[in-house]
């Protein structure tokens, strides 16, 4: 017992079906992938840590995301720091993209950065064994409208780099 062929897969792929039946099958093809999670072009984001200056005007947020490759997150994800007026918590739809006038900094290789506020308009980033150093961070802001930012503890020379003067 089968359907009538009229219903059947081949009888809509044979050139006679026309064009909107071909359109049909793409379609339903996007769909099942939306719905299935095909993860080519996708990215993965994990908040690591937010917090609120003193009076919770900003807040800034460690977020580091990873793309999907051949259906697996590749190995060099991106540590985003990003500073925005504060809603009281880190409001990041899942693989959103980010303005520019958000982004503080946005190293790819990066350990653990922490983040602290002294004072309403001073963030303190600081890295804790992240084995990056500054000049490899690719841009950073070194202040954002009224906010000023420091970067602390960043190694003078990249965990991966030889350290000056040894061959």
């Amino acid at each position: 017992m089968g359907y009538p062929a009229r219903y059947s897969l081949v009888y809509l792929m044979k050139p006679h079906a026309g064009l909107s039946n071909w359109l049909v099958l793409i379609l339903a093809a996007v769909g099942l992938c939306g719905l299935f999670g095909c993860k080519e072009g996708q990215r993965q984001d994990t908040v690591l840590s937010s917090v609120a200056n003193p009076s919770r005007t900003y807040r800034a947020t460690v977020l580091l995301r990873q793309y999907y490759s051949e259906g697996k997150l590749n190995n060099s994800p991106t540590t985003y720091v990003l500073l925005d007026r504060d809603s009281g918590s880190a409001n990041y739809r899942h693989g959103m993209d980010f303005n520019d006038s958000q982004v503080v900094m946005s190293p790819t290789q990066c350990g653990p950065l922490t983040l602290d506020w002294a004072g309403d308009s001073l963030l303190r980033i600081r890295c804790v064994n992240c084995g990056l150093a500054l000049s490899a961070a690719g841009q950073h802001a070194q202040g954002m409208g009224t906010i000023r930012i420091e970067y602390d503890d960043f190694p003078a020379t990249s965990s991966w780099e030889a350290p000056a003067g040894t061959n």
